[in-house]
């Protein structure tokens, strides 16, 4: 199992959403812990980078570093579709 760690503005993004999105932002953000490697989540490599990842979840994008020496996951940002690459 992956540990999950957080950047500060990840946190403002949760407190801001409805319990229900929270609710299955978190429970995808827990599978991801497990296996990110997993084809039943919608992850694919960000092209520009060599570590960094991206999530799927409805309209929320989820960017996020892998570390599989430490089997640490950075999650970087969290956001809607079209701001979240900014």
């Amino acid at each position: 199992m992956y540990k999950l760690l957080y950047h500060n503005r990840v946190a403002k993004f949760l407190k801001k959403l409805s319990p229900k999105e929270k609710k299955l932002v978190i429970e995808k953000l827990e599978f991801l812990q497990k296996d990110p490697f997993t084809q039943l989540l919608d992850i694919k490599k960000l092209t520009e980078t060599t570590k960094n990842y991206r999530l799927r979840i409805r309209n929320m994008r989820v960017v996020f570093e892998l570390n599989n020496k430490n089997k640490i996951i950075f999650i970087q940002n969290i956001n809607f579709r079209g701001n979240v690459y900014n």
